[in-house]
């Protein structure tokens, strides 16, 4: 009985985050129309509330993802479609999804590209999750007002990118945080699940790869992935 309950709560929980995605996302886009128009003219004050609620469904939007493809994980093994993809283009998009959060917080984006082939072969969809969440990640749990860098680069037949913030990873062991449902959410204040980074680790694992959390000497921190660049083309 215990676990038929469970397993009801469950699925009331999914078909929750299932119906949650459409309004959450027509409400992204509608914000983000109003405050791309010209005709329109806002005040600070305006600007900034709808900024601040275009932050928040855009945190909204990645919490529903996330839990989403938790039950997916749940359910059935994480099948990949490995296929060549501009690294760019995936890179720019997940700029794109988190540029509002960027801007309430007063971070800059510093984005360093050292790949020497513009293509790679991986899963573009759940490479796009991933490094949307670290990029969220470091916005949530990064200090207002400063730098965040991202990097990309293949090495030793591998794609690796990776992102520093200002900040501290608080876990005795830096692997805890990729552990399901930690998070530094109550510390911090911030509305945050725990599940991105664990999403995050199952699919860099899926990809045959690794990713690592760190924090650095110079009061940052710094978390990674690399996967191995996968050749498709015969």
């Amino acid at each position: 009985m215990k676990d038929t309950t469970i397993k009801q709560n469950e699925n009331l929980i999914e078909n929750l985050a299932h119906d949650l995605k459409s309004p959450i996302f027509s409400q992204i886009n509608a914000l983000n129309m109003l405050l791309k128009d010209k005709s329109i003219e806002f005040n600070d004050s305006q600007r900034e509330l709808l900024g601040n609620v275009l932050t928040s469904n855009i945190y909204m939007r990645d919490m529903v993802l996330n839990m989403l493809a938790n039950f997916r994980m749940k359910n059935s093994a994480l099948k990949l479609k490995i296929s060549a993809n501009s690294i760019q283009n995936t890179i720019d998009f997940c700029i794109n999804s988190i540029e509002p959060a960027l801007f309430e917080n007063n971070q800059t984006l510093v984005v360093k590209n050292k790949c020497k082939s513009p293509y790679a072969e991986f899963d573009e969809i759940e490479i796009k999750r991933v490094v949307t969440n670290l990029l969220s990640n470091a916005i949530k749990y990064g200090k207002i007002g400063t730098k965040i860098l991202l990097e990309i680069e293949d090495k030793n037949g591998n794609l690796k990118i990776s992102v520093t913030n200002k900040g501290k990873i608080s876990f005795k062991n830096t692997d805890d945080a990729f552990k399901l449902y930690k998070t530094k959410s109550k510390e911090n204040s911030k509305c945050g699940s725990g599940l991105g980074l664990y999403i995050s680790k199952q699919i860099i694992d899926a990809h045959s790869g690794k990713i690592k959390a760190e924090n650095l000497s110079n009061e940052q921190v710094k978390i990674s992935f690399e996967i191995p660049i996968i050749s498709t083309i015969q």
